[in-house]
């Protein structure tokens, strides 16, 4: 059989319908156990272990679709790479991607001499994107960037390591011409950009720290298991903390020892928080290493703000991007404005009073924190009353410029196999939505899923394994 991705997917879904419910039963019994192994689990605030869930079948995409997504995420990326720029030189775009002011003194701190370059950063593009459809070209949205602490650097490549072992011998049982191969690895993707960065600033990479808030006991630990690879690798790695580090003469180091990188799981306004509890001076060894340009994501990983959508997608900014830039805004980023109290251009162009305009359209857009994640405070309009739209709002307008108004994209559903403790397996909807981990290297795709809107691992989505026709 000649596979296509969508071909291969419902192939898929179809062995596991025939597949003897006593298989079946064996598969879950290996999942707990394999999941453990692979390192597929977060913990609770309480400190719980808590199973990620990978579904059964993966999703397939093939070498078209691989190079559509490399090129247009490069695409995106580049334009993100002119916020920092932009909003040290025009006061209306530092209105549009607002930093608390501690945070942009750390900006202006670092930039103090002329703009920092090279800027090194590691980042994942959300979208609507699925791959078991016809459409998969035209019909998808780009949600969101996230540059700091992107998850998936370890749950990318877990997910798999899982399905090669747990579900590799019942494929080529049951599909035997069905052959499967590996996408770009994420963890190489970043220890070949951290490589590059420390080149680049004089610098050979020989050790990395990977730091993160470590007093917290919830959440994803992921940092563990990338340190573990990144060894294996040649490159001495290790975990700590933001406030393990200081400087000493010319050297940055982390426990005591000289690092050449900092790789990093927390924001700014993280770390700050980290010196209001321990004493300010815990935190000014990992400032002076933003200043001297030793952190990735460097310090224009601070612009993932969900209201870079209103750069790209206000005519009063685009003007400051390329031809391709703007006619990848056109077709694949949401419209998006930070909200207070203004006019501005309605997604038809139209120019209108905001806040009305929102109030008006409820059913076509969200109202989303604009730095938060998880899906921490995401409200589509669509799925609550006028009367909790509007308390909504107000809410979000009285902390003005918090929040942003985004419209409403499609997230698709799809028929996944799902497996009851007798054997019995039915194809059941989940929402699904796509992140890129993007460098010029290659490209990794976090596939996520769930029966909620909004789809996070956080709030008990689980993933997708990726993998490449062969």
């Amino acid at each position: 059989m000649r596979y296509t991705p969508i071909r291969a997917m419902e192939t898929i879904n179809a062995a596991f319908m025939r597949i003897p419910k006593p298989e079946i039963r064996a598969l879950l019994a290996k999942q707990k156990e394999l999941s453990i192994k692979h390192g597929l689990s977060m913990f609770t605030p309480k400190g719980k272990a808590r199973i990620i869930e990978v579904k059964l079948r993966p999703w397939v995409v093939d070498s078209a679709q691989r190079r559509f997504f490399h090129r247009i995420s490069l695409t995106l990326r580049g334009a993100l790479s002119r916020v920092m720029p932009l909003y040290l030189n025009d006061p209306t775009v530092r209105g549009i991607v607002p930093l608390e002011p501690k945070e942009h003194e750390w900006l202006m701190l670092a930039n103090a001499r002329r703009l920092q370059e090279p800027q090194a950063v590691v980042d994942r593009l959300d979208s609507t994107t699925t791959f078991a459809v016809s459409d998969w070209r035209e019909n998808f949205w780009f949600l969101e960037p996230n540059s700091v602490g992107i998850g998936g650097v370890h749950y990318i490549p877990a997910a798999c390591d899982l399905t090669q072992e747990w579900l590799g011998p019942t494929f080529r049982r049951y599909l035997p011409d069905l052959k499967l191969v590996r996408h770009d690895d994420i963890r190489i993707l970043v220890l070949k950009l951290l490589a590059r960065h420390a080149k680049a600033i004089g610098r050979k990479l020989r050790r990395v720290a990977l730091v993160e808030d470590q007093s917290v006991s919830g959440g994803t630990d992921e940092f563990t298991s990338v340190a573990s690879f990144f060894r294996r690798q040649g490159v001495s790695a290790f975990a700590a903390d933001p406030r393990d580090v200081a400087i000493r003469g010319e050297e940055v180091t982390v426990k005591g020892k000289p690092v050449d990188l900092i790789y990093r799981d927390s924001e700014i306004t993280e770390i700050l928080q980290m010196g209001r509890v321990s004493g300010t001076k815990s935190i000014v060894g990992i400032r002076e290493a933003f200043v001297r340009n030793r952190v990735v994501s460097s310090i224009a990983g601070e612009f993932d703000h969900k209201s870079s959508w209103e750069l790209f997608t206000n005519p009063d900014f685009t003007r400051h991007f390329n031809l391709r830039q703007r006619r990848l805004f056109k077709w694949h980023v949401l419209w998006t404005r930070l909200l207070w109290e203004r006019k501005t251009t309605a997604p038809s162009g139209k120019r209108v009073d905001l806040v009305s305009f929102a109030r008006r359209n409820r059913e076509e857009l969200v109202v989303k924190p604009n730095r938060a994640y998880g899906g921490e405070g995401v409200v589509f309009g669509h799925q609550v009353t006028q009367r909790v739209w509007e308390r909504e709002l107000s809410r979000a307008l009285k902390r003005p410029s918090t929040y942003v108004i985004q419209q409403a994209a499609l997230v698709r559903a799809e028929l996944f196999p799902v497996a009851k403790e007798d054997g019995a397996v039915r194809l059941v909807p989940f929402y699904a939505v796509t992140g890129f981990a993007t460098t010029r290297d290659g490209i990794a795709f976090l596939g996520r899923i769930s029966q909620e809107e909004v789809v996070n691992v956080s709030r008990k989505g689980g993933l997708i394994a990726i993998w490449r026709l062969g």
